[in-house]
């Protein structure tokens, strides 16, 4: 579901107004998602991509691999493949980060890595890890990433938890670290998420006067990003039918951004600037802003419910200029181009649907798209301002068709919301659409009170100060703007003349100097005939042998890019592969079949990497086996939760071999590893994992896998077991020519000794 993201959680805010309870619109979270990870976009991500290729292993790199890391886990839905991939992007950042001795950078990927694990929804694990980085994070006294690592793990509590005192007491102790290093920036920021985390409590006084506090300390240190902070209290005034205060901080919301240049969010300030408008009464800047908003969010090719919403209205529009159909065609193109993956990103599609097929007078049609619609949002769970407008619509919708009772029963379960209502705007249309229904059902003494309400409700929002506020706003933007555009035409007025004046000048000196370029030429024309026959002559043989190395160049291309591709498509595969098995595993209640697919998936992910490292590497058939190895060891101990005990430790060279030896060395410790985690400490036994691989010559390699364990039981003899995983070491040993050794000694040590040649092994192949 969208809410289970921090990123996407769309609940929306409780607050309080004229002793009345109100849930804010999910737009109000926009500085939160940013705030803790979304703030680039797809095309900062393809620029990244590029750095990485070119990086080398440094700081700067870390960065980058942090950066992607969090696009992919904090994208919307919870799409595992994306989860994986941001875990994978995080993982590499923290091993660099540890070969730079980079403490930061390692931090910070984990705090990232303890989001993605709780997003997936292993959240005890991730508060185990959350509550080890603390302790790392004060022991060597990295304050800075102790307090990012508070204020991510306190968006996500607050987006999943009712419970405030833990995100209150995350932001707090935040604040203090960001005040002891001296970063006013990040303080700041951390004042922000307790403001919005008063909005969530319904304390909108104090947020609002929090939300104020911030904006002036922002101003003070010049930060130039107000925009964040401006659509916050832009959505405050709407919520509170104050579109006088909402329209003047959108307004400076969109000059702010345009200004910084920061447009990562333009998709969501330009619809919240459109709803304002629409609210006001403007509709025809209304239907500009959600234009701009649908380009904008299908530039990214994400799912998001703004963008289905911003194209339901422009849907609507449609409708009213009398062309349905353009509208259905819309909606089902969009959805086809970007399909929706969470419950109220459907909700708003079916309600979409739903207005296109009554105005195309399939009325049946239509009843099932608005039914379908409280469906979605029955399953997540939504007590939002979109649910509340869903029952509105509904009811509006049998109003129509005089099918009294119906409309009845759904505008009053609009009323009947936990709060009960939501933005005076709402309930004043609520309230006008009650009475409607009260008259033609002749209970005029109810039709009498909701049209009171209706009418007390509209003057609040409509009084004549308000409105002449409204006015005069945007006659002051639009009077800037032109002002703006004046002082540009003039500037580039005087800009033409100069370059007029200039371009005068030049003729002349052209002139003069095309005169005495003519008598140079006479002069130098003999040597250039002279010439011309010697390079014609070299020419062509230049021009041969650039065809040939062009020939060649491209050959050598294709091939490159034809192996990267199968790398890419294998890796794809395999992913797919362990996609399934994960799959089947939740349909599994036996304990030795889910431990089958488990080592399954493991073995498969370690086929996996190797392509994965091929096709981001420039090297498309040596891998790094001290990269490989760790990633492989990493992987098992993080797969097995409870055996966190277990010490490991790589004594690996670093070693360039060839995939053809790598993937059957990567299967063997695969393996072995799996063994010593699964048999060797039972009872949470403590103990320790060694792997090493190391050169005996410039030919030969020796493989070892150590653990300290328990050792083999009483009376096993390798001849007479035939597990699959003995089997399969057995099995690539030979396939390897190598000399396989088992032996136990305070534990089992695994030995395995080839070389490049994969000659036969000429010694015993078990020893015990």
């Amino acid at each position: 579901m969208e809410q289970t993201n921090p990123t996407t959680n769309r609940q929306g805010l409780l607050c309080l107004v004229k002793g009345k309870t109100y849930r804010l619109t999910f737009a109000l979270l926009l500085c939160s998602l940013y705030a803790i990870g979304q703030n680039i976009n797809r095309q900062m991500v393809n620029q990244l991509l590029v750095k990485l290729k070119i990086s080398k292993a440094d700081e700067k790199r870390v960065a980058v691999l942090l950066e992607l890391g969090k696009y992919q886990i904090f994208k919307p839905g919870e799409s595992k493949p994306d989860l994986d991939s941001g875990i994978t992007y995080l993982q590499e950042a923290r091993k660099l980060s540890d070969s730079l001795h980079f403490l930061s950078g390692r931090h910070e990927a984990e705090s990232i890595v303890i989001i993605a694990l709780m997003e997936g929804g292993n959240r005890s694990a991730g508060q185990t890890r959350f509550a080890k980085l603390i302790a790392d994070c004060k022991r060597t006294g990295d304050k800075e990433a102790e307090a990012n690592a508070r204020i991510r793990v306190g968006i996500w509590l607050r987006n999943i938890d009712h419970n405030y005192q833990n995100v209150y007491a995350n932001f707090k102790q935040a604040l203090l670290l960001y005040q002891s290093v001296r970063n006013q920036e990040k303080e700041i920021n951390a004042l922000q998420e307790i403001a919005i985390t008063h909005l969530y409590e319904g304390k909108i006084a104090v947020a609002e006067t929090e939300l104020l506090t911030v904006l002036r300390r922002y101003k003070v240190i010049r930060y130039p990003k107000l925009h964040y902070t401006y659509n916050l209290l832009a959505n405050v005034g709407r919520v509170k039918g104050e579109f006088n205060k909402g329209l003047l901080f959108s307004l400076l919301c969109i000059e702010s951004m345009n200004k910084t240049k920061d447009t990562v969010s333009a998709a969501p300030f330009y619809g919240d600037l459109a709803q304002m408008y629409m609210e006001v009464g403007n509709y025809k800047k209304g239907i500009e802003g959600y234009k701009k908003s649908l380009e904008k969010w299908k530039q990214e090719r994400l799912p998001n419910f703004a963008l289905y919403n911003a194209a339901g209205v422009i849907g609507q529009d449609l409708i009213k200029r009398k062309n349905p159909r353009e509208a259905l065609k819309l909606m089902t193109n969009l959805v086809r181009e970007i399909p929706t993956n969470t419950f109220i990103q459907k909700a708003c599609v079916a309600q979409n649907l739903a207005y296109c097929y009554d105005a195309l007078k399939n009325h049946s049609l239509a009843e099932k798209y608005y039914l379908e619609t409280l469906s979605w949002y029955a399953k997540n769970n939504m007590n939002s301002e979109a649910s509340q407008q869903a029952q509105k619509e509904i009811g509006a919708f049998y109003l129509q068709h005089l099918e009294f009772s119906k409309a009845a029963s759904h505008l009053r379960a609009a009323l009947l919301f936990s709060p009960q209502e939501n933005s005076l705007s709402t309930l004043k249309d609520i309230h006008f659409l009650l009475y409607k229904v009260d008259s033609a059902t002749g209970n005029y003494i109810s039709a009498i009170t909701h049209f009171r309400l209706h009418k007390a409700l509209n003057d609040s929002i409509f009084n004549e100060a308000k409105s002449k506020q409204i006015a005069s706003l945007q006659i002051q933007y639009d009077t800037q703007k032109k002002e703006h555009d004046i002082a540009l035409l003039t500037k580039q007025s005087k800009l033409q003349q100069s370059e007029l004046k200039q371009e005068k000048t030049t003729r002349n000196a052209i002139i003069a100097g095309s005169l005495l370029l003519v008598c140079l030429l006479g002069v130098s024309y003999n040597r250039y005939q002279f010439k011309q026959h010697s390079n014609r002559l070299l020419q062509a043989q230049q021009e041969e042998i650039n065809q040939k190395n062009q020939s060649l160049s491209q050959l050598v291309d294709e091939k490159e890019w034809m192996l990267r591709e199968i790398h890419h498509r294998v890796k794809n595969n395999l992913q797919v592969i362990t996609s399934m098995l994960n799959a089947q595993s939740g349909f599994l209640h036996d304990s030795t079949a889910l431990t089958a697919v488990r080592e399954s998936q493991n073995r498969v992910h370690a086929m996996a990497i190797i392509h994965q490292k091929l096709y981001q590497s420039d090297n498309l058939s040596q891998v790094n086996m001290q990269e490989y190895i760790h990633e492989i060891v990493d992987h098992l101990i993080e797969s097995f939760d409870p055996q966190v005990h277990v010490q490991e430790k790589l004594d690996v060279a670093n070693i360039q071999l060839d995939v053809t030896l790598a993937t059957p060395l990567g299967l063997i410790i695969n393996e072995a590893v799996t063994n010593s985690l699964k048999y060797a400490f039972p009872n949470q036994q403590t103990g320790s994992l060694v792997v090493g691989l190391k050169p005996i010559d410039s030919q030969s390699y020796l493989l070892t896998i150590v653990d300290d364990g328990v050792g083999l039981p009483a009376g096993f003899t390798i001849e007479r077991s035939h597990t699959l995983g003995l089997t399969m070491i057995q099995g690539l040993s030979k396939q390897i020519g190598g000399i396989l050794s088992i032996r136990q000694d305070g534990g089992v040590q695994i030995s395995l000794q080839f070389n490049l040649t994969k000659k036969p092994a000429t010694a015993p192949l078990l020893a015990v």
